[in-house]
């Protein structure tokens, strides 16, 4: 041991030599060696020779601290300079070789170590080691008897966990056997012979012959998992309580059901605590090693560090233990909300809970929203609250009474919320009906929950609720089979923003919705990266030209069936003009003028290389320069679109007007193969309306028939293709 005065009292040897010097002596079991520098005393360093312990005395101070050698001499402990310090700036030696010889006995010098500075290095890095070492066993200690503490789970967990979480079996096709069934509710086998016509529905709902419950018919899977979180509250004595996050994996085979457990994470709560209110242990199992949990208690290991990466989830509370585990705990005040959620089996954040446990506003609340049955509003609530910006939900949580917290007057829309088990979504449509007063269905309800569409997402559509709802669930059947609500409504939001971008009319039911969503949706980011391409191209002719040469090799030939047409296209009068472009870059230019489709599409530039449609210019004789209107015409004149400046169409029926006189013009020019084109073109256009009229797209087949128009044929005509 270490006796501070006694070694005060103990007159140092006076060093001989000039700069760093050393002298040793010993004190009882305690080396003591007296640093100097040119005479003067720096200060005295000492080491306990059974324990290792050692402190540092400082003649400046006159201070005993936990030092090293090095500082006395003020070298800085680093990991380069540890065993080298007293070579550095003149050096530190021993005074005399009795000096070394003193320290190297005290110290048990072994053959093999030489130096004798490095010697001393070495102590104190063996006794700071050990040092650390019985800290951790001490920790250790200390962790095992607290977990010790912590009880058994309840005997009935398993089978809690898998009926609060749905609480679902099935029906597999049981080993041995074409017709054997296994049920996994009961484990009875049962024979069941269906014809092939009659057989479930994977999935569906189907009644065991053995147990007769209600299970799910898994005639094609083999295996079936889901996982799930549990919290389990406990008291463990008087000083302090757990809450336990415990991951869980339900397995469901033909050979029965099986409920994994791996316990994750312990949130330790003290009562009468003076620092801290809880601490956290995670386990350092990783969750993926489920068999881990099956060892007993004590032999699980936690600590406070997360090597096993486990996170903390939302999950089911167990009903039992909760008013022990809170009581006088800092978490006391949600004692009567985790009872009435664990009792009704309310999949919910318990810990984000427990960190707004200063959010009073919001206890007041949510005890509230759960004693009125709002379950899916209480969960949804905790789920609002974050521990940097507080609860940022739709409720107005310090209102004094339900119309202030809901915004709702009407209490009958508050109680409508209550029986559909409505949360914040509810809430958002609920206010928008009692101000507009339009009355929405159950059914809107439920889907708008499920798909989580708000007020504002249909604003600028034309759409009332039902139809945005209807018009969806046809985009699931058809557009995009498989994908969810969600998924659908996020192209849909999509597309309309794409919509505003390009400055189209979304109040037009025909472009807010169209038949085939996803095929608009395409076209439209299609549309974007065409106006972006092209204002580019404007500006660097380079790009321009790599843009020409990459549609003549995507579309071969299409250039040069414009230049054949040229001839019998060309037309104008004293007020218009039509003109037939001499590269496609052109018509990716004209739609990228006006802000339609028609240069951001394929499918134009397909028909122009197969001679199905041709596009031309419409321009004012007064401007020829000036992009007016583009037309998509048929080889005998045919007129299939008409577009100018965002689809609109000014001065239409001048236009068409002059477009009859054009297509006269044109019949007029037009040689046998341009005849033989006309038939081929004209049965491609019946053909595609015909797929109209069966998926009866009626607002798209009334778009093409406005601007439809069929070039009338004359006798001349005719007889010329005749």
């Amino acid at each position: 041991m270490i006796r501070k005065k006694e070694i005060l009292a103990l007159p140092p040897v006076p060093a001989v030599k000039k700069g760093g010097s050393v002298t040793a002596q010993m004190a009882g079991g305690v080396l003591v060696l007296n640093c100097y520098q040119n005479g003067d005393l720096l200060g005295r360093w000492c080491m306990d020779t059974e324990t290792g312990r050692y402190l540092t005395w400082k003649a400046e101070t006159g201070e005993w601290e936990e030092r090293k050698l090095m500082t006395v001499y003020e070298f800085q402990p680093s990991w380069y300079s540890r065993y080298s310090w007293y070579k550095e700036e003149g050096g530190v030696e021993f005074d005399t070789q009795q000096d070394q010889e003193t320290m190297e006995k005290a110290l048990k010098k072994r053959d093999w170590e030489k130096d004798a500075f490095r010697l001393i290095g070495s102590r104190e890095e063996a006794y700071q080691s050990s040092r650390r070492d019985r800290a951790a066993e001490k920790k250790q200690e200390r962790l095992e008897r607290q977990m010790e503490s912590v009880p058994a789970l309840p005997r009935g967990l398993r089978s809690w966990i898998h009926q609060v979480s749905g609480g679902e079996d099935y029906l597999f096709l049981a080993k041995g056997g074409k017709n054997r069934w296994f049920c996994t509710a009961c484990g009875a086998v049962s024979e069941r012979k269906e014809p092939e016509a009659e057989k479930p529905k994977e999935g569906s709902a189907v009644t065991c012959k053995s147990c007769g419950r209600q299970i799910r018919y898994a005639g094609r899977k083999r295996l079936i998992r889901r996982q799930t979180h549990c919290i389990l509250l406990h008291d463990m004595g008087e000083k302090e309580s757990v809450a336990r996050h415990i991951d869980v994996r339900i397995t469901w085979d033909n050979t029965g059901r099986r409920a994994e457990l791996s316990e994750g994470v312990r949130l330790v709560m003290y009562r009468k605590y003076k620092k801290r209110a809880c601490e956290i242990y995670y386990s350092q199992k990783p969750k993926t090693d489920w068999p881990a949990f099956f060892l007993p208690v004590q032999n699980v290991c936690f600590d406070r560090t997360n090597q096993a990466n486990r996170r903390i989830q939302p999950g089911y509370l167990y009903p039992d233990g909760i008013q022990e585990a809170l009581a006088g705990t800092k978490y006391e005040a949600w004692t009567s909300i985790f009872q009435e959620a664990a009792g009704k089996g309310i999949l919910m954040d318990y810990n984000l809970a427990m960190c707004a446990t200063g959010n009073t506003y919001l206890i007041r609340t949510c005890e509230y929203l759960i004693k009125g049955r709002f379950f899916r509003l209480t969960a949804e609530s905790v789920d609002r609250f974050s521990l940097y910006h507080g609860y940022r939900g739709p409720l107005h949580i310090g209102g004094e009474d339900i119309r202030e917290v809901f915004g709702i007057r009407d209490r009958q829309k508050i109680n409508r919320i209550r029986d559909m088990d409505g949360g914040e979504t509810a809430v958002k449509w609920m206010r928008e009906s009692e101000a507009s007063g339009r009355k929405i269905s159950r059914e809107f309800f439920s889907w708008a929950q499920e798909t989580g569409l708000a007020p504002g997402d249909l604003k600028g559509t034309g759409t009332t609720p039902e139809q945005a709802m209807h018009y969806m669930r046809r985009q699931q059947e058809e557009s995009y089979p498989g994908k969810s609500g969600q998924e659908v409504l996020e192209q849909w939001q999509d597309y309309l923003s794409m919509c505003r971008q390009l400055k189209k009319e979304i109040t037009d039911p025909m472009i807010s919705r169209p038949r085939e969503l996803k095929r608009r949706h395409d076209e439209a980011v299609e549309a974007i990266g065409t106006i972006r391409k092209l204002e580019e191209v404007k500006k660097n002719r380079k790009q321009a030209e790599e843009l020409e040469q990459e549609m003549r090799k995507k579309y071969p030939g299409a250039e040069k069936n414009l230049e054949e047409i040229r001839n019998t296209y060309e037309y104008e009068d004293g007020e218009y003009r039509i003109l037939v472009p001499k590269r496609l870059s052109e018509i990716a230019l004209e739609g990228c003028a006006l802000h339609h489709c028609v240069g951001s599409s394929e499918r134009y530039y397909e028909r122009i290389m197969r001679h199905e449609t041709y596009i031309c210019f419409l321009r004012k004789t007064s401007e020829p320069e000036v992009p007016y209107y583009t037309i998509e015409v048929e080889p005998g004149g045919t007129i299939r679109q008409h577009r100018s400046m965002y689809d609109e169409e000014p001065d239409i029926e001048k236009i068409r007007g002059f477009l009859k006189k054009w297509q006269q013009v044109i019949r007029s020019r037009m040689k046998a193969e341009d005849h033989r084109r006309a038939k081929i073109s004209r049965n491609l256009r019946e053909d595609n309306l015909r797929q109209l009229k069966e998926a009866n797209n009626t607002r798209v087949l009334a778009g093409l028939m406005e601007d439809f128009m069929e070039a009338a044929e004359t006798e001349e005509t005719s007889q010329e293709a005749i």
